[in-house]
């Protein structure tokens, strides 16, 4: 009754924990009810996989006072800056798909879209730094040679996007971003402008009907991979300039 590749539980942002089905033939069941999506966890909160049921516990309160003491000691090395590849992908019409689907399908359907963005996007040296309900927030650290492989899992993506159930939108950008701080666990907290601009972007191609959208610094390293369509100067939300958005 247990898949193999059954679910995950993902640490972001040090304090939020989130529960991952990975479309699994019987499902994941948080407090009696089956997910359909990535889902944050409370103290108290009862899990149930196959047969087994897990009962989720937070630290106690002196425990996450010990938890931000350990944060505030933490040495300048332990936070830095980065260039980075920033995607952002997000199921379209999630409320529609409800309707489409019976129930015992939706947790299959958005569960194993989960799992084959996630293998693709670690198949090609990315992670997915934090689970948002309908979507999810990956990046590559910038090395030399990284925008080919980014290259390649952006044709994968597409891939995906020409075969799979839900559709989905994905947007990439590329720039600096402060890596470290707050966190603990496996992922590390990623913040800055950049990937307050990547957020946005998101939102713009929604407006825009776009599928796939590439800003000017992911697009111009991204140029002899990938094929661009140019969208206009937009602006965005908490930005002064307006910025030129690429279709692929």
């Amino acid at each position: 009754m247990v898949s193999r590749r059954h679910a995950l539980v993902q640490v972001q942002h040090g304090h939020e924990f989130w529960l991952v089905d990975f479309g699994s033939a019987n499902g994941t069941y948080l407090n009696r009810q089956r997910i359909t999506r990535p889902t944050r966890m409370h103290h108290g909160d009862r899990i149930k996989i196959g047969p087994f049921e897990f009962v989720f516990h937070l630290p106690k309160e002196e425990g996450h006072a010990s938890l931000g003491t350990v944060a505030s000691d933490r040495t300048v090395a332990d936070i830095r800056l980065a260039k980075c590849w920033l995607l952002v992908a997000d199921i379209l019409g999630s409320t529609a798909l409800v309707k489409q689907v019976t129930l015992e399908e939706l947790p299959v359907i958005t569960g194993r879209w989960v799992a084959e963005c996630k293998q693709t996007i670690e198949e090609h040296g990315g992670r997915i730094n934090q689970f948002m309900g309908d979507g999810f927030f990956a990046y590559w650290q910038d090395r030399e040679g990284t925008a080919a492989v980014v290259g390649k899992a952006l044709h994968a993506l597409r891939g995906l996007q020409d075969q799979s159930r839900p559709a989905f939108r994905v947007v990439v950008h590329h720039g600096e971003v402060v890596i470290g701080g707050v966190s603990v666990g496996e992922e590390e907290r990623i913040s800055g402008e950049e990937v307050h601009f990547t957020f946005r972007m998101e939102k713009l191609a929604g407006k825009l009907g776009e599928l796939r959208m590439l800003s000017q610094a992911s697009f111009d390293r991204l140029a002899t991979f990938v094929e661009g369509r140019e969208l206009g100067q937009h602006s965005l939300p908490g930005f002064e300039k307006a910025a030129p958005m690429y279709a692929y």
